[in-house]
């Protein structure tokens, strides 16, 4: 791992490091070398010596699980500690030595590589100007030294692994964030599209069936059993849509959308014939027609509606354009067009399938074209 990134973890108190280092604990079997020597009769021990060895074994647990009590990492008093209660067990003629063991460990959890590789070679040092200064061999010395340095290494390892696997658990805990909050988004723009096209159209039927009401019943009954058509088909389309099942047909969106301007009194004008009934579901492309009508019925004025379709070279429809004859209704007249939750989420959309949006009005017309990937 960088070492900045081992040095932003360090030194990060809300990182729950003892969350990924029980292995510490495992460490502590260390301490059953101590009596070794007194176990193979090497040395014989005094009393006072293991009542000054026990005294100072639970000294050194209280300074190895202090971090476990004040959620913060080993620091350099916690080290030199350890260090010199094994130079103070020394008399006691027990392997002493494996604090030494302990205080390299320690300091793989130092902030910054430079400062704990520093810290473990003084250590080193100090044990082996020690060892020469209490009259003891080369092959005495080098052991500990040895294993010190195995420790640090090991513990080093692990404590990048634990990082690693703290790192990759926030990282999974984002990506289903945000994958709940995209599948949040979709559900909202797919229920906007829904909704919004089938509630213009009702809306649109409903006050063309009160104006048939007493002219002409038959037309108006008829309209009002589309109303109820049109509500039971976007029942089942918003389950659709939460369900994420949503494969709507271009061909029927096709049908929907000259009925909807029908009503609307607006003529819609295919430039090529009706697509074959071959082409395959595209809902990305449906919803944005849908769309795109829904908004020539509620913000413009149109009479006429021209709806062109691109091919690709397998005869598949990858692009539509629709424009409108009608001026576009904005707050002032000649301000810019501010795009609406509809159009902002077709945008979203195409551009979640690789497709693009393209919008151009002027002041007695509107073009709108969204393209997917062919």
């Amino acid at each position: 791992m960088a070492t900045d990134s081992l040095s932003r973890h360090l030194a990060d108190r809300r990182t729950p490091w003892p969350h990924f280092n029980h292995y510490l604990v495992a460490y502590l079997s260390y301490l059953l070398f101590y009596p070794v020597p007194w176990l193979l009769g090497y040395h014989r021990p005094t009393l006072s010596g293991v009542m000054f060895s026990a005294a100072a074994m639970l000294l050194f647990l209280l300074v190895y699980f202090a971090p476990y009590r004040k959620d913060r990492y080993y620091g350099y008093g916690e080290i030199i500690l350890t260090d010199l209660i094994g130079y103070a067990c020394a008399w006691t003629r027990g392997d002493w030595q494996v604090y030494c063991i302990f205080a390299a460990g320690m300091c793989a959890r130092l902030p910054g590589k430079r400062q704990s590789i520093t810290m473990v070679i003084l250590l080193q040092v100090v044990l082996i100007i020690s060892g020469h200064f209490r009259h003891k061999t080369t092959l005495e010395v080098i052991p500990g030294a040895f294993f010190s340095i195995i420790t640090y290494m090991g513990t080093l390892v692990q404590w990048q692994l634990g990082i690693r696997n703290f790192e990759l658990r926030e990282a999974q805990n984002e990506i289903r964030t945000l994958a709940t909050t995209a599948e949040r988004e979709r559900i909202a723009r797919d229920l906007h599209d829904l909704l919004g096209h089938s509630l213009t159209v009702i809306s649109v039927k409903a006050e063309l069936s009160e104006r048939l009401f007493m002219a002409d019943p038959p037309r108006a009954r008829q309209e009002i059993n589309e109303i109820s058509q049109i509500a039971r088909t976007s029942l089942r389309e918003v389950r659709e849509a939460v369900s994420g099942m949503n494969g709507a047909s271009l061909l029927r969106e096709l049908d929907r959308a000259r009925r909807a301007l029908h009503t609307a009194g607006i003529t819609l004008i295919l430039n090529d014939p009706k697509p074959s009934a071959e082409q395959p579901p595209n809902s990305v492309l449906a919803l944005a027609l849908r769309e795109a009508v829904t908004n020539v019925i509620r913000h413009s004025e149109a009479r006429t509606c021209t709806l062109t379709f691109g091919y690709d070279a397998k005869g598949q429809i990858h692009t539509f354009s629709l424009e409108d004859d009608g001026p576009i209704q904005t707050p002032r007249p000649g301000s810019a067009l501010v795009e609406g939750n509809g159009l902002r989420g077709m945008r979203a959309r195409l551009a979640a399938s690789g497709g693009t949006l393209t919008i151009s009005h002027r002041s007695q017309s509107f073009k709108l074209t969204a393209t997917t990937l062919p």
